[in-house]
């Protein structure tokens, strides 16, 4: 697998905090929203967990962006 593939989770991880904290949201409010667990988005946020991509558009719906959008900015 390539290096960059192996980082994915966490690079895709970082974006989604750095946008959830941007928004002024909590990991808890973004759950909510995104109809997760706070615990969920937070192994997402470490890069402990890999996001399937019915859990991008949940998260990106929660930020208030398209999926492609959260998928961009994380430069996937």
């Amino acid at each position: 697998m390539p290096s960059d593939l192996k980082r994915l989770p966490q690079r895709f991880g970082e974006t989604v905090r750095q946008l959830r904290i941007e928004s002024g949201q909590s990991q808890m409010v973004l759950a909510e929203k995104a109809d997760l667990t706070h615990n969920y988005v937070g192994e997402i946020e470490r890069g402990e967990k890999l996001a399937s991509l019915e859990t991008v558009v949940r998260l990106a719906y929660g930020l208030g962006i398209r999926g492609a959008d959260l998928l961009a900015r994380a430069k996937i």
